[in-house]
């Protein structure tokens, strides 16, 4: 029998398990089930020493149903919190136009926002693409300031049982000593295996490693459409490419294909040899539902679709590759469109809170708005990440904290201050969040408890400072006698407790003890408190109503509307059917917008005109798109209103941040010096013809006093690659 080797072939019995590259053609005894090809020769094995094990004790043979069979390892159901790190050349720039949103996507948009890029890249570099470009800013990611053993102590020390670091992001840079590409860590920038390093280091604490692995969104990064099979390069990155041709292993290679695929897996097929991974950590994948894919319902593209069946293969690999070397591994399942049929691996978003006890799920939380370095973010406080963590836990989560470090290694001093608090507070509280399970309840509003479990252990964790008794209902059915004992984690004070109609009545001591933020009562009770049955098993189901990821990396959570505003939405059936928003005279104010829009002039959006037809509209995708009207002089400014209409069945929604500036001279496009007055979201409510919102100060009362206001929207559809409003009005309300 002959096979054709593959760099890193793996044959199970009659299933194939692996494969990437062309080599060269072996012949393989057909008495031998289990074989491994590689470019460096054949290494062949026994299936007893290759194959993993699922949770029914039976191998993975490659099929996502044998997948799905996949236990959760102890190590992650137990270890409940771990640490993420975001650091690469991107940390070098720590900037993002807006001063929020995701930074280690700024790469891409030097090139897709060049408006606004060129100019920083000038003012800060002196030049910008295609003389100066992502590739040049590499030499300035030195981590010359890292110590590997200090990260893993600090790691250890705060709590942490495993970690998360991006071994690859969507750049195309390799963080290890790589012999696949030569934009890696060992052979520019730092010059040293950050990966493997790092890996040393923890496994001296005892932390599990997951180097994570983000290249499948690398084929659109750089180019002129995301996530789509058939990408072009943007101009100026073809440009720097021609002129360094060594460029084009870090921005390309552009587009689905056999070959983007088979050196995806090569890519991570090295770094599970080198560094033998504990998790398989893989972030979405849009391509399965965009450009007229749906992957898991059997519709794909032949590159995707191969792409697809590589990824399964890959999985089988690790899963299997980790027995055979006695670990305990497992992988995750991202987004809101899952990477992979449901039950295989751990489900994942960024920021996720179910709202339920899901099925195994992990949440991997930013300490500000961005996962990779950026100055001056803006940073969650203390107590809302500590009460975060534990209600992650409460629903069967894990807790995946993210640091982004600065280019030279060090952490900033806000990530650095959430970490000891955590320390802190893990220190005192860690029995009721390590080896805990959920209860038959994860959470009691009305005394703002979460409930964790840990034998016949219940943990009552309190967010409000427990200053006053409180009851828990959900043991309203319990007699005094199931009760064996109640304390205060962290304090020596007894506690007063008793047993009422209506629940456990816990009176707190006076001394609160160690404990800050969140206060934890150990209630030991007569049986089990584990409540396995309460699992919300549908994944579907347990994410409805959670936030939806912006796989571009912008951030509104922190954008809060002007006190006593509100945002009024109507709806109409034509353009003169406004009751509330009678579409406004000609105003004469200039609108000028970031990028090129197309359709009407801009010049329409002050004409005082609605029609059915459509507005100045940026085109599709487009994720930074923003018009700005210059008001002539600064005025107090009491509503900002748009008008919209519905062509084609979406057109109609609004989905924008609307910014106002009191400047005297045009401050630019720069959000840091723009003032966030609130968000306008109708895509669930524009479905008559013509939509107006607005968002209005309280009667009598101003938004603020400005010059400029800035609506900058968002796509409101995934059509076409991401539709964008098409307004055709746009109005500031002034007082006079």
């Amino acid at each position: 029998m002959k096979w054709i080797g593959l760099s890193g072939l793996l044959l199970l019995g009659t299933h194939l398990i692996y494969a990437a590259a062309p080599a060269e053609t072996v012949e393989i005894d057909p008495e031998i089930r289990g074989v491994l090809i590689t470019d460096r020769g054949c290494d062949i094995k026994s299936a007893s020493q290759i194959n993993g094990l699922t949770a029914a004790g039976e191998p993975y043979d490659g099929s996502w149903e044998s997948l799905q069979k996949m236990p959760v390892p102890a190590w992650f159901d137990d270890g409940k919190i771990g640490i993420f790190i975001h650091w690469g050349p991107y940390s070098a720039i720590g900037y993002r136009q807006g001063g929020r949103g995701y930074a280690e996507h700024v790469p891409k948009q030097i090139y897709s926002g060049r408006d606004h890029y060129y100019p920083y890249l000038k003012e800060r570099w002196g030049a910008t693409p295609p003389e100066f470009g992502y590739k040049d800013i590499i030499p300035e990611f030195k981590a010359e300031n890292w110590d590997p053993e200090a990260w893993a102590k600090l790691f250890a020390d705060v709590g942490f049982k495993y970690c998360v670091m991006t071994a690859e992001h969507h750049d195309g840079w390799a963080n290890w000593d790589s012999d696949l590409t030569p934009w890696n860590a060992m052979d520019k920038g730092p010059k040293r295996d950050l990966v493997g390093d790092l890996g040393k280091a923890l496994k001296k604490q005892g932390l599990k490693y997951a180097p994570s692995y983000h290249r499948e969104r690398h084929a659109s990064f750089f180019g002129k459409k995301l996530y789509v099979v058939n990408v072009e390069p943007q101009d100026d990155i073809a440009e720097e490419i021609r002129r360094v041709p060594e460029a084009a292993s870090l921005y390309g290679p552009f587009g689905i294909s056999t070959a983007f695929v088979d050196d995806y897996v090569a890519r991570w097929k090295e770094i599970q040899t080198k560094y033998q991974p504990d998790f398989l950590w893989i972030d979405d994948i849009p391509i399965w539902t965009r450009d007229g894919n749906k992957v898991l319902a059997g519709q794909a593209k032949p590159e995707v679709q191969y792409f697809y069946d590589q990824c399964r293969l890959m999985i089988t690999d690790f899963m299997n590759d980790g027995a055979a070397r006695g670990a305990e591994v497992y992988v995750n399942n991202k987004g809101g469109n899952r990477n992979w049929p449901d039950g295989v691996g751990c489900l994942e978003k960024d920021n996720l809170k179910l709202k339920v006890i899901g099925p195994k799920w992990e949440s991997c939380t930013t300490f500000g708005t961005s996962f990779g370095y950026l100055e001056n973010d803006t940073y969650k406080s203390i107590p809302s990440i500590i009460h975060e963590m534990v209600e992650v836990i409460s629903r069967n989560g894990n807790f995946l904290v993210n640091i982004g470090p600065k280019p030279d290694g060090t952490i900033p001093e806000p990530q650095m201050e959430r970490l000891l608090a955590m320390k802190s507070w893990l220190k005192v509280n860690g029995e009721a969040i390590y080896g805990s399970r959920y209860w038959k309840a994860s959470e009691q509003k009305n005394a703002r408890l979460a409930f964790t479990t840990h034998g016949k252990n219940l943990y009552a964790i309190r967010f409000k400072k427990p200053d006053a008794p409180f009851v828990i209902t959900g043991t309203a059915a319990w007699g005094a006698e199931k009760i064996k004992s109640v304390r205060l984690l962290g304090s020596d004070a007894s506690v007063v407790w008793q047993m009422t109609p209506q629940g456990l009545r816990i009176t707190p001591p006076a001394d609160l003890g160690q404990s800050d933020h969140a206060w934890s009562f150990e209630i030991v009770t007569d049986e089990e408190q584990h409540h396995p049955n309460v699992i919300q098993h549908n994944a579907t189901k347990a994410l409805q109503g959670t936030k939806e990821v912006d796989l571009e990396g912008h951030d509104t959570t922190k954008i809060r509307a002007v006190p006593g505003s509100t945002v009024v939405v109507e709806t109409a059936s034509n353009a003169d059917g406004f009751q509330k928003f009678l579409p406004p005279s000609a105003s004469g104010a200039k609108v000028t917008a970031n990028q090129k829009t197309g359709n009407d002039p801009l010049a329409s959006l002050t004409d005082g005109k609605v029609a059915a037809k459509f507005g100045p509209v940026f085109g599709n995708g487009i994720q930074n798109g923003a018009y700005k009207m210059d008001l002539g002089s600064v005025k107090s400014v009491s509503a900002i209103t748009s008008w919209s209409h519905n062509m084609k069945g979406f057109r109609g929604a609004q989905k924008l941040t609307l910014y106002g500036c009191n400047a005297t001279a045009d401050p630019g496009w720069d959000l840091n010096r723009f003032t966030p007055l609130g968000l306008i979201d109708t895509t669930g409510e524009a479905k008559a013809p013509f939509t107006a919102a607005s968002l209005r100060a309280s009667a009598g009362k101003p938004l603020g006093e400005f010059r400029w206001i800035i609506w900058a929207v968002s796509p409101i559809t995934e059509k076409g690659g991401g539709e964008n409003t098409a307004f055709q009005e746009l109005s500031a309300e002034c007082i006079k």
